[in-house]
């Protein structure tokens, strides 16, 4: 593998170039159109990719601009690396360009460069690596590039329904080393308040939003209220500075006219770790809710309970908890004002030794109780890969010759590619002492670990084609 890993090295510099244009791509979900289904700027990063691999002089293939992949070998078998090109929208609290792909000291910055295109990305240019060396492999190896694993998966349903070749195994560069032999379950789910105003209330709320996804923890929320009554308008902006202050709540007010804009800051994470970020829709409904003395401020009150300081679904009623995988997670991820109600969607994550029902139960029970209506979004089967599979040796051995340390079987709350094809587990990219900066401002991906980890996977590819 000496070999290998030098030849990685020496198309670095090219490697680092061709990732750079992707991530020049803002390929966040958009508006379909005849080949394009998930948008135009997607399909240019699909685009993109394929036209380097033909470049690189491999075989291609795209599937209605869902998928598309790369290929190397001409075994009947096939083992697979499955990333994806789609990315989640850049948010706030950048200091480099999203799109830009900069280079400040070791360090690439840009929206995907580390979930997922620069490692999917990168495992192409080490399969070209392996074809430059002639490498033999027994089973095909397949590079497959998806592009909607941030917004529902849709495109593997498509490559499952239109016949697509289900790999002997295989992995996806989205998740962390060691190995993620074990990823919790997911629900996206629509909760709806029924939100009365009096009409003799001295002050209305007009408007409230925030979140731009389920699975990304809010760094932004926003409220309009109107004032009738101007002493109630100061009594009210006291209480606001007054509860943001005690409770360290970012928030920002434009007051000037009758109607009053509240901004609460909060810290953007993946929405799989809510722990890592501050949720700024919960604490708005809280800043509003303990400074609003209307019967609609006491409603607030009441839902910032379920939410304000609990990422875990207590106060939901909703928390379990195994030794594979940890304790469930709960992210309010978007709220809006419409029809009456606030409209709240939640990402649930749930352990892999439960299923749906023991938490949709739960939420049923406490909606009935409530008055709210509740409606399931989404629904991923949690992963739970045996131990002593071949796939997980196989990795295992690949990760200790070349790091030297133990390949520890991980848990992640995330929902990788890895629940969308079968015999498939999340390998990599994040290293255990590196900081998780997925889905969060200034995403980066450090040059030095970047060759490392290209060094691994291909490595990987050449272990599980024999």
């Amino acid at each position: 593998m000496t070999s290998l890993d030098a030849r990685i090295a020496n198309l670095f510099p090219s490697i680092i170039l061709n990732l750079q244009e992707s991530i020049r791509i803002p390929s966040i979900q958009g508006d379909p159109t005849l080949d394009a289904p998930f948008g135009i700027q997607v399909k240019e990063a699909l685009n993109h990719a394929l036209k380097t691999a033909s470049s690189l002089g491999f075989k291609t293939y795209d599937l209605d601009g869902y998928v598309g992949w790369a290929e190397y070998g001409e075994s009947e078998n096939m083992i697979v690396v499955l990333g994806h090109l789609d990315v989640v929208p850049s948010g706030e609290g950048w200091t480099r360009p999203p799109f830009g792909g900069e280079i400040h000291g070791n360090k690439m910055f840009g929206r995907g460069v580390m979930d997922d295109k620069g490692p999917i990305i990168g495992a192409l240019w080490a399969l070209y690596a392996i074809k430059e060396l002639s490498f033999p492999v027994k089973r095909r190896i397949r590079i497959l590039f998806g592009t909607n694993e941030e917004s529902g998966m849709k495109d593997m349903h498509y490559y499952l329904e239109h016949g697509g070749e289900i790999p002997i195994m295989g992995f996806t560069p989205d998740g962390e080393f060691p190995i993620v032999a074990y990823e919790k379950g997911q629900l996206h789910v629509r909760i709806k308040v029924p939100f009365i105003q009096p009409n003799n209330s001295k002050a209305l709320l007009l408007g409230i939003c925030g979140g731009t996804v389920p699975n990304v923890v809010p760094s932004e929320a926003e409220a309009q209220i109107r004032f009738f009554d101007l002493s109630e308008k100061q009594k009210i902006l006291n209480a606001f500075k007054k509860v943001a202050r005690e409770k360290g709540i970012k928030v920002a007010v434009n007051a000037e006219s009758e109607i009053a804009t509240i901004k609460v800051s909060g810290v953007a994470a993946h929405g799989s770790t809510p722990e890592l970020g501050v949720n700024a829709i919960a604490n708005l409904l809280y800043l509003l809710g303990y400074s609003i003395d209307e019967d609609w401020g006491e409603s607030l009150r009441g839902l910032s309970g379920y939410f304000y300081g609990d990422v875990n679904g207590v106060n939901l009623g909703i928390f379990l908890e195994d030794e594979l995988s940890g304790k469930l997670t709960c992210n309010l991820g978007q709220i809006n004002f419409e029809d009456g109600c606030l409209s709240l969607i939640l990402d649930i994550r749930f352990p892999v030794s439960f299923k749906f029902e023991d938490v949709i139960l739960s939420l049923e029970s406490l909606s009935q109780k409530e008055g709210f209506s509740l409606n399931i979004l989404r629904k991923k089967a949690p992963l739970n890969m045996p131990k002593d599979s071949i796939l997980i040796k196989k990795l295992q051995k690949v990760y200790e010759e070349k790091t030297g340390q133990e390949a520890k079987l991980l848990s992640m709350g995330g929902g990788t590619y890895a629940k969308a094809l079968p015999n498939i587990v999340a390998f990599g990219p994040k290293f255990p002492e590196s900081p998780d900066v997925a889905h969060q401002a200034d995403e980066f991906i450090d040059l030095e670990e970047y060759l490392k980890i290209l060094q691994i996977m291909g490595a990987a590819m050449v272990e599980l084609a024999n």
